[in-house]
């Protein structure tokens, strides 16, 4: 009986496991831009995300990648902007550090229609604390690594 039971603990640690080479990278997270950071003209301040994003040892990627960044239109209303996408492509370029691609649709909230397949790349960095920061590029937009201080980050 205790073989058995033994069998399975290290049966189901091996599966929770990712395979060799593969990368998870999961957030929930809330964070901050710099004073000054805008998008399409609207004033961003800070972003909501939530990933489950799994990148092979190939490079090639699947999962989900959404983000709402929190704005203010020039009026002082709230303007949310809400970037939805499908991960392709991604690496891990240091043990706190994961990139993943693909492509998204980025609806503005201003009632236009969202644009569609707008090519998108998010870098993770992770710290002690599971945050840290997430750098976002929209299209031909960089915009600042945002400081994450709700939440967590974690990849694996």
């Amino acid at each position: 009986m205790k073989r058995i039971l033994l069998i399975t603990v290290v049966l189901s640690a091996l599966i929770a496991l990712p395979a060799a080479g593969q990368v998870n990278i999961t957030v929930g997270a809330g964070g901050i831009y710099p004073a000054g950071t805008t998008f399409s003209g609207v004033a961003i301040n800070g972003l909501q995300s939530g990933y489950g994003v799994e990148v092979s040892s190939t490079g090639s990627a699947l999962g989900q990648f959404c983000t709402v960044l929190l704005g203010t239109t020039a009026l002082g209303g709230q303007q949310n902007i809400v970037i939805e996408g499908k991960a392709s492509s991604g690496s891990r370029t240091a043990g706190n550090i994961a990139t993943f691609s693909g492509s998204c649709s980025i609806n503005m909230g201003d009632g236009t229609a969202p644009l569609l397949g707008v090519p998108f790349t998010a870098t993770i960095t992770t710290n002690a604390n599971d945050q840290g920061s997430i750098g976002l590029v929209l299209g031909l937009t960089t915009l600042p690594n945002a400081s994450v201080s709700q939440g967590s980050m974690t990849i694996k």
